[in-house]
């Protein structure tokens, strides 16, 4: 029994990673044609760009896993049932299960190697490589589409339009509300760069809102103490779902201390923290098209499946996480739903069949 877990988990292994080797070079090469566009840009070139693709590779890796990781069951298993092999194994008295177990232990030990991925690597490279492309480009780091973002530090509101290298922010708005929630002060900065615990604000306008008259104000520069920390403000700068786990800990830390909204992010953070449950599923209902009798299409109708597959998990995925947060259940629902939904249908599909 072991000499077979060996063979199928080498089988699986080696299929899974082929898969992934092939979807991130197409993901590669799509992202290159569109980077192409922006070549000549600032100081934006050529090796800026290939520096910037390199970076990025570990973000899209782990974005694709689960799809490399359904592909690579598919066509793994799919290999061995149509040399006949899983039947040669099925004749020697090794149950579906057994076999969809010694499929399962690929799943799990890649699953690892991901999540390391996603909570190390990629968040580091991601924001590296957004910096090289920004400094590149001569333009601050996009942090949020339109009006940049908003943070919230006790009676201050804080509006960032960009961010640049170096913890340093740019086109800033400061808001400063009293406790009757009556805007007291409304303050613009041209730059501010973080030193000694503080924010050091230059190139300040403030407008201070009194009971009868409004008094203008400008100074060349000026200090703001404040929570916002460079590291929070790196938190801030990356969409949610290109934090790592301890990253969108803290994030929630600093909204709920703040009484704000951090549905969003708990979501974020419950779909990092059951990825590996996630890849499981994506390996566990490949299983039914592989033990199912018609099982000589051949590999494109496996491929097909696959991609079927993985669009409809993505879309359900979404779906139910949006519904989730409509509806305001709990985030770790919205995470966890769609793959017990596909682990419980694998489940019926597999009990189903005879034999």
């Amino acid at each position: 029994m072991k000499r077979i877990d060996r063979y199928i988990f080498r089988t699986v292994l080696a299929t899974s990673l082929v898969s992934l080797l092939v979807l991130l070079t197409l993901e590669t090469f799509f992202t290159l044609l569109t980077e192409l566009e922006d070549v000549g840009k600032g100081q934006y070139g050529v090796a800026q760009m290939m520096q910037y693709l390199l970076l990025t590779l570990p973000r899209r890796a782990y974005e694709i896993f689960p799809l490399g990781l359904l592909l690579g069951g598919l066509m793994g298993m799919g290999g061995l049932a149509s040399g006949s092999e899983l039947v040669a194994m099925r004749a020697a008295g090794v149950s579906r299960l057994r076999l969809g177990l010694s499929a399962m232990q690929v799943a799990l030990l890649l699953s690892l190697g991901s999540l390391a991925l996603g909570e190390y690597l990629a968040p580091w490279t991601e924001q590296t490589a957004q910096e090289v492309r920004a400094a590149a480009r001569a333009e601050g780091v996009a942090i949020r589409q339109g009006k940049g973002f908003w943070a919230r530090d006790g009676e201050l509101f804080v509006n960032v339009r960009a961010v640049l290298p170096g913890a340093r922010l740019s086109d800033l708005y400061v808001f400063q509300m009293d406790e009757a929630a009556q805007l007291r002060l409304v303050a613009h900065a041209d730059s501010a760069y973080y030193q000694d615990g503080r924010w050091q604000l230059h190139g300040v306008k403030s407008s201070a809102l009194g009971e009868e008259r409004v008094q203008m104000g400008n100074a060349p520069q000026l200090a703001m103490a404040s929570v916002i920390s460079p590291a929070l403000i790196g938190v801030l700068a990356a969409d949610a779902n290109d934090l790592a786990i301890r990253d969108l800990a803290t994030y929630i830390d600093y909204l709920e201390h703040n009484g704000l909204n951090a549905d969003e992010y708990r979501l974020a953070f419950w779909l990092k923290v059951l990825g590996p449950l996630t890849n499981l599923t994506m390996l566990f209902i490949a299983l039914p098209f592989v033990f199912a009798p018609q099982r000589s299409g051949g590999a494109g109708q496996r491929l097909l499946i696959g991609v079927l597959l993985g669009l409809l998990f993505y879309l359900a995925n979404r779906m139910l996480s949006n519904l989730v947060l409509l509806y305001g259940y709990p985030p770790i629902l919205g995470a966890c739903l769609p793959s017990l939904l596909f682990l419980g249908s694998g489940a019926v599909a597999l009990r189903r069949m005879r034999g």
